[in-house]
């Protein structure tokens, strides 16, 4: 009897043990994950003040790398909501505004890019790029398109919106990435293509010809070419 009562209590006392690092351990996940619980593959709230009217919201999410993490909302009157999470200048919660033309410029934006016909482009072809999610609010209606950069099929129109969105809410500021450029206007039927030998211009005056420098040496680290065929209906 005095072995078997020995034998008892020296299982109970690694039973109990175990036990222990068990509850340690679910707590140190709890501890570690998401404080909101919202995966990159799936897009925010919209972060709208009381009383406004969504317009647009864009997020854009993290990779295997320093991608910027931040979200953008804005309301039918200007009003902007800026939230940088890491990766950016700014982290945290800025309010401010853009114009009424800003506003206007930025629904014709979705509409020529045909926002509305688009769907979600998901398909993980990579596993180290990250997530846009656009959404924009047209009639009362909410369309929300979810973007991997890793899918190939993703229209190029729809990246370049993305990066509208980021220019016309002077989203820079805060985020400190480089600025995109407004796009040119081009006459339908024609290519605008840049010439190696364009005039620089400076003040309204031509200050010579850029000549092509050296050709860059392939990096060491690039990976192959993309030989895959374009898509004519997903790449206009």
């Amino acid at each position: 009897m005095p072995n078997a009562r020995r034998t008892f209590w020296h299982w109970s006392m690694r039973a109990a043990l175990c036990g222990s690092l068990l509850m340690a351990a679910g707590c140190g996940r709890k501890k570690s994950a998401p404080s909101d619980g919202t995966s990159i593959d799936q897009p925010h709230p919209p972060d709208l003040a009381a009383g406004k009217t969504l317009l647009a919201t864009l997020e854009r999410t993290g990779c295997y790398g320093e991608c910027p993490i931040y979200r953008l909302t804005i309301a039918t009157d200007g009003s902007v909501v800026y939230v940088g999470t890491r990766w950016v200048k700014v982290i945290g919660r800025r309010e401010y505004g853009i114009s009424t033309a800003q506003v206007a410029e930025l629904q014709s934006e979705f509409q020529r890019a045909g926002f509305l016909q688009l769907h979600d482009y998901d398909h993980v072809e990579s596993t180290d790029d990250d997530w846009a999610h656009l959404s924009f609010q047209l009639n009362g209606r909410i369309k929300r398109v979810r973007h991997y950069h890793g899918d190939a099929t993703a229209p190029a129109a729809l990246s370049a919106l993305e990066d509208e969105v980021d220019r016309v809410t002077a989203s820079a500021q805060f985020t400190g990435s480089p600025v995109p450029s407004a796009p040119t206007p081009a006459v339908a039927g024609t290519a605008v293509m840049p010439s190696p030998t364009a005039a620089v211009v400076d003040g309204g005056r031509a200050t010579g010809s850029v000549k092509p420098g050296p050709s860059a040496k392939p990096s060491e680290n690039a990976g192959p070419p993309d030989e895959s065929p374009a898509d004519p209906d997903n790449h206009p």
